[in-house]
């Protein structure tokens, strides 16, 4: 097999990968829903702004929202990418330091950097991926299929589903009830409204 077919056979297999490392590592899920649950909320605190200011603009919501999905995108990646490296090398180091061996090109190592790659990554998608469904419904609007309206509604519909999802997945990895996860996550997305709404109007 060329090296072109198998650098195709990893980009295919990497979802399967990603998916697979959320269900059993607890760590990179860990990861996955609390950067997931910031990014909802992140687009929820856009478009409750949006909504106090009383000006509201599909094409400004599309350009601050895809803006901030990219920055917190990239900020949790190499955010995460370089602590998780500081880290893992540092404990590399004092496992050679008791062992008295190098390690760099041991299978420790290439595990640690393999771990360290997939939570930076699952870090940076994972809110991105939050943020980003809640903005499509303004690219119809935008586009004079939806009237800023019903997108503004879709858009909460959207939140309201990825928080309730974010909710229910917690509740089943901890062998709880997953419907009543679910319904905490979006009632702290209701209260979450609230203190922005309230904090704009009186405090703006």
């Amino acid at each position: 097999m060329t090296k072109l077919k198998l650098y195709i056979l990893k980009i295919l297999r990497f979802p399967v990968r990603v998916i697979s490392e959320i269900k059993h590592d607890e760590y990179v899920r860990r990861a996955f829903a609390n950067n997931a649950f910031d990014g909802a909320l992140t687009f929820l605190g856009i478009l409750m702004g949006n909504l106090v200011l009383d000006e509201f603009n599909p094409a400004v919501v599309i350009k601050i929202g895809l803006s901030t999905c990219l920055a917190i995108g990239m900020s949790g990646s190499f955010g995460r990418f370089l602590s998780e490296r500081a880290e893992k090398k540092h404990a590399l180091r004092q496992i050679e330091k008791s062992m008295l061996t190098d390690l760099n090109e041991s299978m420790l190592a290439r595990e640690g950097e393999n771990k360290t790659i997939m939570v930076s990554l699952i870090d940076g998608i994972s809110p991105a991926l939050a943020l980003f469904f809640p903005i499509l419904p303004f690219f119809l609007a935008n586009a004079n299929f939806f009237s800023v309206q019903a997108s503004i509604i879709l858009s909460f519909i959207l939140i309201i589903l990825v928080l309730f999802g974010l909710g229910a997945f917690l509740g089943k990895t901890s062998e709880e009830n997953a419907l009543v996860y679910g319904l905490v996550t979006v009632a702290v997305g209701f209260f979450t409204s609230l203190m922005i709404f309230l904090t704009s109007k009186y405090l703006g």
